[in-house]
């Protein structure tokens, strides 16, 4: 509908906007019935649905007549996303219109997406009515994207977007939170504390997730008062130095030595003590008293993240090792270093968060996980820029990351692994932390878990009915000498938890059988043995969504029965680490392999899989289901180039669109 010149019927000196509630179902009904024409209109059965679902924002804004009751006049619907707000439906009863209530709507949405900490606003107009997008241009939308037929058939509409923090240019603000303001004001002139208990307690910071809160109180002990500040402060979706979990990683040892292990390269300069020397040096917010160990401070603070302590080291011939720990309070630190206590929370308070830079506007942000010293990636540097350009082009803002960014994956919308992944590594715990964080994830956690786990993987397909070489699980307890006799040779041995032919073995007699499970049960109280199938080649197909992306031959390594010869150095030419590949279409694939490909993929979910086949007489074995495949330049895009990137990238974006695809009219 369009925005009509009306005469208004009635007049409201003031308005008022509130939430809405089951009670004002006969309103959101009547609104839909003036405001959107039939085949735009929200079933009763939906609008019920956005009154108590804890996802939407429902409102009412109501006029307010002298002396009488407010009057309900129209309604809003907005999805709440973890770091946008949509306007899904806004409409105003007819004889409301012309009053301005419907620009008191938009303004109090806005309002509530600044306080509330969302990044942007979104919504759909129609873009046959001028009229009404320029309506929302006065508030600061700006249209992003055309959609076509979004309504019906020659019914496109426009999507728009409002960023609240540009408007007003608002930074997330710092909190100082101490346990007694009054004790501390002293030590650090000019900065604004606020007491523990006032942060706990105050529904300002409760109701807001732009702050960034340091929490320097005197202890962080589980269930102190700095413990709760951090731990709601995370509640809260508040950015927290430190939190919860960054404490409880700097007092556990094994922890700490291998964040401390992450920036090892940074602790061998020349200036650095000899071997049996101890390195101890104290930290304020990133700053030190030593000028000669600035630069390490620097990333001991990023990589610690706690306010101030003071760390020890010994120097060892293979490294550094991490002695221990010791967290400083703000009253001690102020009696010893006041003036570089002083610039250090200055500077922390002035420093931006948020510093990328963009070159143009994009709809959501993609991190890439990859680590350039991996000798075998699972994509080479030039496949990763592919990947890169391609997420451009569908609409990302790309940056690729390490394993020291798992604190910032709360920054983005979408994470796509491309280092190899295993369960007891970083990679799957930051999968699940992305996961749980409400991100879009590629490999996601449970793909990692079961495509890692063969004895899950054999015992799923074999349910299944899907063809694999036949397979016993095997115990100490179980393997004896005549046991071990009974089975057929060679087999092929597996840990339950490898990838990429890492963890498997063959063997060829029962002497080297008895020998290689003795070496195998000092890791695992299980072992996979599958019956050895001899081919040229194995076929890899590459899935989404469980639709086929790609499909390659990959032939064996010279004198060696797997694609991967990982017990030899790869030579000058590669010949020596692996063999040929062929990638085909998708369409020239036997359909006996595509089949079992898909049915294998289904079984552990909709990711982005490689699945392993071996074709034996015109019969489809299924070797294994690999999360994570390679895509690498000049092999696996040989058929599709770009458009393979590209669709792994729009699948990526669809799935962040998934929930925003209802169509919805926005008067």
């Amino acid at each position: 509908m369009s925005l009509a010149c009306e005469t208004p019927a009635v007049s409201f000196p003031s308005s008022s906007v509130r939430p809405a509630t089951l009670d004002d179902l006969p309103l959101f009904e009547a609104c839909e019935r003036t405001g959107f024409s039939e085949n735009r209109r929200a079933s009763k059965a939906s609008l019920r649905h956005s009154l108590t679902s804890p996802s939407q924002l429902a409102l009412v804004i109501e006029g307010r007549p002298r002396r009488r009751k407010p009057v309900p006049a129209g309604c809003a619907v907005v999805f709440q996303y973890k770091r946008s707000l949509r306007v899904y439906s806004l409409a105003i009863l007819k004889e409301y219109r012309m009053l301005g209530l419907g620009e008191a709507l938009v303004r109090h949405i806005v309002e509530f997406a600044a306080s509330h900490g969302y990044e942007r606003v979104t919504l759909e107009a129609d873009m046959n009515n001028p009229k009404l997008v320029n309506w929302y241009r006065k508030f600061g939308f700006e249209p992003v994207r055309s959609l076509p037929d979004y309504y019906g058939p020659a019914e496109p509409a426009v999507r728009m977007v409002l960023s609240p923090a540009s408007r007003d240019g608002s930074p997330e603000s710092v909190v100082i939170v101490v346990d007694e303001p009054g004790r501390v004001r002293d030590c650090c002139p000019g900065v604004q504390f606020c007491s523990a208990t006032d942060y706990l307690a105050d529904t300002n910071y409760a109701g807001s997730n732009r702050f960034h809160v340091l929490n320097l109180c005197t202890s962080y002990k589980t269930h102190s008062m700095g413990y709760y500040v951090s731990l709601l402060a995370t509640a809260r979706n508040h950015r927290v130095t430190p939190s919860v979990m960054t404490v409880k990683d700097v007092t556990t040892p094994l922890v700490a030595q291998s964040l401390l292990d992450e920036i090892k390269d940074a602790l061998h300069p020349r200036s650095m003590p000899g071997k049996g020397a101890l390195l101890e040096l104290t930290i304020i917010l990133g700053r030190t008293p030593d000028p000669c160990r600035a630069e390490l401070a620097r990333k001991l603070f990023s990589l610690f993240a706690i306010p101030f302590f003071t760390i020890t080291m010994e120097r060892q011939e293979d490294g550094w090792k991490f002695r221990k720990v010791k967290l400083l309070h703000l009253r001690q630190v102020a009696r010893q270093w006041p003036e570089l206590l002083r610039t250090a929370l200055e500077a922390f308070c002035l420093k931006k968060r948020y510093n990328r830079p963009r070159l143009k506007s994009y709809q959501y942000d993609l991190a890439i996980l990859a680590d350039a010293a991996e000798p075998t990636p699972p994509s080479s540097p030039m496949a990763l820029e592919k990947f890169r350009k391609a997420a451009e082009k569908v609409g990302f803002f790309v940056e690729f990351i390490t394993k020291a960014d798992h604190r910032r994956i709360c920054e983005f919308d979408a994470l796509f692994i491309r280092e190899t992944t295993a369960m007891d590594n970083h990679t799957y715990a930051m999968s699940r932390h992305a996961y749980t964080e409400g991100l879009v994830v590629v490999d996601d956690p449970w793909s990692i878990m079961l495509c890692s786990n063969k004895v899950y993987l054999q015992e799923r397909l074999a349910h299944a009915g899907v063809n694999q070489p036949r397979g016993w699980h095997l115990t100490r307890k179980e393997c004896t000498p005549k046991f071990l006799s009974t089975l057929p040779l060679p087999l092929v041995l597996k840990l339950p938890e490898s990838s990429f032919s890492l963890g498997v073995f063959r063997v060829s007699s029962v002497e080297e059988l008895g020998d290689k499970l003795v070496d195998m049960f000092k890791h695992t109280d299980l072992v996979i043995a599958q019956e050895f199938l001899v081919s040229a080649f194995d076929w890899r197909v590459g899935l989404l969504d469980n639709e086929p992306l790609f499909a390659c031959k990959y032939y064996m390594a010279n004198n060696h029965w797997q694609i991967y010869n990982w017990q030899e150095s790869e030579d000058q030419d590669g010949d020596g680490f692996s063999g040929r590949s062929e990638t085909m279409s998708v369409d020239r694939v036997p359909p006996h392999i595509l089949k079992a490909a898909i049915q294998a993929s289904s079984l552990i979910g909709n990711g982005f899989y490689g699945v392993d086949l071996k074709d034996m007489g015109g019969k489809a074995y299924v070797i294994e289901v690999n999360d994570n495949p390679n895509v690498d330049a000049g092999i696996e895009d040989l058929v599709l180039g770009d458009e393979l990137y590209e669709r792994i990238m729009r699948s990526i974006y669809n799935r962040i669109e998934a929930e925003r695809h209802q169509v919805r009219y926005i008067y």
